[in-house]
């Protein structure tokens, strides 16, 4: 007999073979589909149906089961709600405490006066793309990897503001995408120009 949690690892695991089958970026595509929606709220929410409707979109495919289970545990409190930083966690995990650190201190750079957002414009100038992934492996140049970073902000989110769980999400997945904690490090003090 299959345990809940079994039954979830299998689900998340078939969630994530589906996205990660296509590329890493797909995971982020996901997460601007979501924010994309009617339904997403400032508080990283977005209704049952159109998280069902976001995931078929990037090419995942469900039992009605599977879909079942997942709705009912992601909606433990049951107000019809997915919250997608909990999803997002569920199926990429969280940086260590060590990459955690140093995300949270690149949005510190420009969250000089604690508000709890950022704003993209604030980037110009200081974002250098050298080491990022998709640039060294010549899928993009640093202009383009400027411009997806953007995109990736400004798309789906209404205000114009990046919170910390947003830039969070970011980073976390391209943190799935670099195996050792130093080159990670690395790659985002350089970035931002850290310390």
């Amino acid at each position: 007999m299959i345990t809940p949690q079994e039954q979830l690892d299998i689900i998340i695991k078939k969630i994530t073979k589906s996205l990660l089958g296509k590329s890493q970026t797909t995971i982020r595509t996901l997460g601007k589909t979501f924010r994309g929606f009617e339904s997403f709220d400032k508080n990283n929410k977005i209704d049952k149906d159109e998280f069902l409707i976001g995931l078929k979109q990037n090419g995942v495919v469900l039992t009605k089961f599977q879909t079942d289970f997942l709705l009912n545990y992601l909606d433990r409190n049951r107000d019809g709600s997915i919250d997608i930083a909990e999803f997002f966690y569920l199926i990429r995990g969280s940086p260590n405490e060590n990459r955690l650190q140093v995300i949270v201190q690149a949005f510190k750079k420009f969250d000089k006066d604690n508000l709890g957002y950022i704003v993209a414009d604030d980037f110009k100038g200081i974002f250098n793309a050298k080491n990022h992934p998709k640039v060294t492996r010549g899928e993009l140049t640093e202009d383009q990897a400027y411009i997806e970073l953007l995109q990736y902000f400004k798309e789906g989110n209404k205000s114009g503001r990046i919170t910390l769980d947003e830039w969070k999400e970011y980073y976390a997945a391209v943190s799935a995408d670099i195996e050792l904690d130093d080159n990670f490090i690395a790659l985002i003090k350089e970035t931002w120009r850290l310390k």
